[in-house]
């Protein structure tokens, strides 16, 4: 008998109890190791890696080979001429050269250091904005996760509503049976039932869409089955110090402030460059070439030897006039440094912004998390004083479900502002870097 209880149990228990159990660390962890906008950001890491590759390969001479051949036909007239028609033959003659030349750039105004300091700042610029890309997927990760677990427990809170109203519709049934319960608290009590149902189907409707959101954001197929692992909250306000000394202390982890300042930077460099479009620019060439006939009397070897041309020298370039391409080029670059320095100001406005709402946000969740703890423990001990008067008859039934609805709706306000101070407080560590701590 207790091994078709078992299996009648594995057919009873819900599919989801079987279902992975993800914690919040191993939903982040998923989501940064696959998520699309890392694969793409992630290569546009390696182009601008490649670039500065380029930028410092700029500093070394070039070296070319090159080799050609060819055929060409000459008349003449003096020596070879038809004896039927009287006319000039032509003769072939084949040509091949060979050579390799060098050029390395000697001045140039600072260029070329110029474009290598800038190709450093956007690589640098490349890694803040995958920080940033992996700081939004955190929070994104973060917010539907929270909301998952709120879900999760208002349909808790739902279901324990139904079976608290089953149980008091089965009460005021057996009262009636006994002709000691009357018609309005029968219909009262079913009617409370209803309502609860309702709630009960609003509840996993919103649970089930949070699944959903938490399935699309991990990319993750939408047939499988998905639970998640209640973190360890101890509800701590991390908001002693005052909005001011956390953004003076933790200024140097701020994705946004890094990648306005490199703005700034790669700004500076690109006005620097356009302004070096006045100097001059100095190289050096050198290059060694041979060649050989096929009408030469002189063997292809020997020509090959004593045809070598060797070739050197210096190139000088001085600008004089360029249609005002220069300055306007220099007038647009400083306009350019003058717009990043204006969102730099914006950009540390914004954060210090943020960081006020983030604890704000925590000290209001605080605050209404403590005052919920009360108000559901004051609702929860009138439940139980409305349950001892309803088995001795000294309630009705609109008076109990009047204290039922107040009891769930302290229960729904403390899961609310539970989770309300899980997320800021979450919210404000994945800001300052601290993710899980």
């Amino acid at each position: 008998m207790g091994k078709y209880l078992y299996f009648v149990l594995i057919f009873i228990v819900p599919f989801w109890v079987y279902a992975r159990q993800w914690s919040l660390e191993e939903c982040v962890e998923h989501a940064l190791a696959n998520n699309a906008a890392i694969r793409l950001q992630m290569q546009s890491l390696i182009a601008d890696s490649a670039r500065l590759d380029e930028a410092q390969g700029a500093f070394f001479p070039n070296l070319s080979a090159n080799a050609s051949t060819g055929v060409s036909s000459t008349p003449f007239a003096a020596e070879r001429i038809d004896r039927n028609t009287g006319e000039a033959q032509s003769k072939s003659t084949g040509t091949a050269s060979m050579g390799i030349s060098s050029n390395v750039i000697i001045l140039d105004g600072r260029r070329r250091r110029n474009r290598l300091f800038s190709a450093e700042k956007s690589l640098t610029a490349a890694e803040i904005s995958l920080e940033i890309e992996k700081q939004n997927i955190i929070s994104s990760i973060t917010r539907a996760f929270v909301s998952l677990l709120h879900a999760q427990e208002a349909l808790n809170n739902a279901n324990s509503a139904v079976s608290l109203s089953q149980k008091q519709l089965e009460f005021q049934q057996n009262l009636e049976e006994v002709g000691k319960g009357t018609q309005l608290s029968l219909t009262r009590s079913r009617a409370q039932l209803a309502q609860n149902q309702h709630s009960l189907t609003i509840a996993q409707n919103n649970f089930n869409n949070a699944v959903l959101e938490m399935r699309r954001l991990l990319e993750l197929d939408f047939e499988s089955e998905f639970g998640v692992i209640h973190p360890n909250t101890d509800f701590e306000s991390r908001s002693n110090l005052p909005p001011s000394q956390i953004f003076e202390d933790n200024r140097s982890v701020f994705s946004q402030i890094s990648s306005a300042e490199i703005a700034v930077e790669i700004a500076e460099i690109s006005l620097a460059i356009t302004q070096a479009q006045k100097s001059p620019t100095l190289s050096a060439n050198a290059g060694i070439s041979t060649g050989m006939r096929t009408n030469s009397p002189h063997s292809g070897d020997r020509q090959l030897r004593e045809g070598v041309s060797p070739n050197a020298g210096l190139s000088l370039s001085i600008p004089i006039l360029d249609r005002r391409s220069t300055k306007t080029a220099i007038a647009v670059a400083q306009s350019n440094l003058n717009r990043s320095k204006i969102i730099l100001e914006r950009t540390e406005r914004n954060v210090r912004s943020e960081i006020e709402q983030l604890v704000a946000d925590i000290r209001s969740s605080q605050s209404r998390f403590v005052s919920a703890q009360g108000r559901f423990e004051a609702e929860t001990e009138n439940m139980r004083t409305v349950d001892e008067m309803r088995n001795i008859g000294n309630i009705t039934a609109i008076d109990y479900a009047s204290q039922q609805n107040n009891f769930h709706s302290a229960q729904s306000e403390l899961t609310q502002a539970k989770y309300s101070l899980m997320l800021s407080q979450k919210l404000l560590d994945i800001y300052l870097g601290l993710r899980f701590e």
